[in-house]
């Protein structure tokens, strides 16, 4: 075989491996909704999935767009479960061994912001993009012994709204959603402007409060 015929060879190959799905697509789209709910246990522990649960929850809702609330109840059940046995993990190991994992500094943060913020905290880091330390607010909450009660609800709110909106804007707009998929930095930067408008909304209705109105004892 000559050089000129190889060269077409291994370039018709590599063109055949692009166009044929992945394993794990393959997987993904066969078992459906399914295949979402493991991966989303994994997506709330300590172990980093590196964003392929939103991934591919928005890649599934493009597929089948009639479906998107089925995708998006499917993650945040899955993610429910998996932050619930994060919690519980926290609960066991303490302090001590979170400080062992992030530093004390950043620990010290993570209590901080659930001491001084309570619910909103744990919100903010259901909906924030990666690399945000979600499942270590998880793990905290635990530690720090967070209303098991107020937890789970906060984080069904939070991981509903943020794959409700996930797959909403993916079953509408498509295939331009799917090419931003393939450019993680356009992704990321969408990510990270709708996180910090939702994070802003949170803090600033926490902060606000109803002006009271004058008792009439006050005024005789």
């Amino acid at each position: 075989m000559t050089l000129h015929s190889k060269f077409w060879l291994a370039a018709i190959l590599q063109a055949k491996r692009r166009a044929t799905p992945s394993k794990a697509l393959t997987l993904v789209r066969h078992y459906g909704g399914v295949a979402l709910l493991p991966l989303a246990v994994v997506d709330s522990s300590i172990i980093p999935t590196f964003g392929s649960l939103d991934l591919l929850t928005g890649w599934l809702a493009v597929s089948d767009p009639e479906l998107w609330w089925y995708y998006a109840l499917m993650s945040t059940v899955g993610s429910l479960i998996g932050a619930f046995i994060t919690y519980r993990m926290g609960r066991k190991v303490g302090q001590w061994w979170i400080e062992g994992k992030i530093g004390r500094k950043r620990t010290q943060q993570v209590r901080n912001a659930i001491e001084n913020h309570g619910s909103a905290s744990i919100f903010v880091s259901t909906i924030a993009p990666p690399p945000f330390p979600t499942p270590w607010f998880f793990a905290a909450a635990g530690a720090f012994s967070f209303s098991l009660k107020k937890f789970l609800i906060v984080t069904f709110l939070g991981r509903a709204l943020r794959y409700s909106l996930l797959t909403l804007v993916a079953a509408h707009f498509g295939r331009t959603f799917l090419r931003y998929l393939r450019h993680p930095l356009h992704y990321l930067l969408i990510s990270v402007i709708v996180t910090a408008s939702l994070i802003a909304a949170v803090f600033l209705f926490g902060k606000w409060k109803p002006a009271q109105q004058p008792s009439a004892s006050a005024g005789a």
